[in-house]
């Protein structure tokens, strides 16, 4: 129990009623029920009504929550009605109150270990403080580490859609430049010295009643002036909504691919990634290094490839108005696969396409986080020669499965064009 001393006697003063404190009681447990899709909701409790609001952000559930708009949905309600709110953070829970006669808001939320008052000369103004609290408070250190804890869908850190995410699995990726890598008996980084990549990554997940849309956009260029080792310089960008809130994310890695072998290749990557969202409240930075073993088995007319990476990620300083956006997190990042891939085309309207099929294990370890361990499942398709005025082109599109804790599911289709 996060409560000072002093609360039990504040509660026993202004909640003398038998009424209020089992609407108090039933509030709590109606978090049981809560299924909305919108990141920030509300159940409000007063005059034995009890109510619920849902918005996209922080400034529109702060205007629900203003006494004019109480006043509309809770029949009797005036600005000296015992009232109490159950408010949903995306995900982070808060046990909030203003007592009868009083515009003090008394505010708990456990998971963060926080415990504060606002007193305004009004309610709505005691709202507004603890909603810039929220934005930038004090405590937002705290804020921080339970939403990567705790939150299904921060854009930064603590599940598989966040920048975190974002920036091992590009890491991840380096390891392979080409869909034809291991088809030649020799040693072949890329077909061709200046290779480019561009695409479309559209994704949906769903964990614990939130769902997320995210639009990647893979950007990478590799220079092998030899076909052998390769200087690469990667950048995804993604755009985020849940709900009706949108964020933003991307990383720039900088990787050197060195063969040891003819089958064989070490890739090393530095990355440094940022992100944010007016709409969550949040914002983030990190630097990562990290290393992507690529081994290829030709076996008959296909590939087999497995890729290992391990990194290390950290966040960092991000000063934004004065504020300091540091989730203070550490964590090693590990992600493991295995892939098969047809080096022999399916002849179709004068076209050769090539198939393949992956599957990879992620899982971070170090500093807690809401989804730690995740898998992938997908299925592709490679046609070659989409501009027949190139020396060397392919398209993929990839269909993708992920799952993981916490009921974590996922949809990806990624189409991804190299030239």
């Amino acid at each position: 129990m996060l409560l000072s001393a002093r609360w039990p006697a504040i509660f026993k003063q202004y909640f003398r009623t038998r009424g209020f404190l089992t609407k108090t009681s039933i509030l709590c447990l109606l978090f049981q029920t809560l299924h909305a899709y919108e990141p920030y909701h509300a159940k409000v409790a007063a005059n034995s009504t009890v109510v619920n609001i849902s918005a996209p952000n922080l400034v529109d559930l702060n205007r629900e929550l203003k006494a004019a708009s109480l006043a509309e949905i809770i029949p009797g309600y005036t600005p000296t009605t015992a009232i109490a709110f159950g408010i949903d953070l995306r995900g982070l829970k808060a046990i909030t109150f203003f007592p009868a006669n009083s515009t003090t808001l008394f505010v708990e939320i456990p998971d963060a270990a926080i415990t504060e008052t606002f007193t305004g000369a009004t309610r709505d103004e005691s709202l507004t403080l603890f909603k810039e609290f929220i934005k930038e408070g004090a405590s937002l250190e705290k804020l921080l580490r339970a939403y990567c804890r705790h939150s299904p869908i921060d854009p930064i850190a603590g599940n598989p859609t966040s920048l975190m995410s974002l920036m091992a699995e590009s890491d991840y990726l380096l390891g392979q430049l080409s869909p034809f890598n291991g088809c030649d008996c020799r040693f072949n980084t890329q077909p061709v010295r200046h290779q480019f990549q561009a695409g479309l990554d559209l994704s949906r997940a769903t964990v614990k009643k939130f769902d997320s849309t995210q639009l990647t956009f893979p950007l990478r260029y590799s220079y092998s002036p030899c076909n052998t080792w390769a200087f690469i310089v990667d950048a995804p960008l993604q755009y985020i909504r849940n709900g009706g809130a949108s964020s933003l994310v991307g990383s720039l890695g900088i990787g050197w691919r060195l063969p040891l072998t003819s089958n064989w290749s070490l890739t090393s990557i530095a990355r440094v990634g940022s992100g944010g969202s007016l709409d969550l409240c949040t914002s983030g930075s990190f630097v990562s290094v990290g290393a992507v073993s690529s081994s290829h088995y030709k076996i008959s007319h296909f590939v087999l490839s497995i890729n290992n990476y391990a990194g290390y990620v950290s966040s960092a300083n991000l000063w934004l108005t004065g504020v300091n956006f540091n989730y203070h997190l550490h964590n090693v990042a590990i992600k493991n696969g295995i892939s098969i891939f047809s080096c022999n085309g399916l002849m179709l309207c004068d076209r050769a396409f090539h198939i393949g099929a992956e599957i990879k294990d992620t899982y971070f370890a170090g500093s807690k986080l809401f989804i730690r361990h995740y898998d992938e499942f997908a299925l592709n398709v490679t046609t070659t020669h989409i501009n027949r005025c190139l020396a060397f082109d392919c398209l993929t599109t990839q269909l993708a499965y992920q799952f993981g804790e916490k009921g974590f599911k996922g949809y990806r289709l990624n189409f991804i064009y190299q030239f």
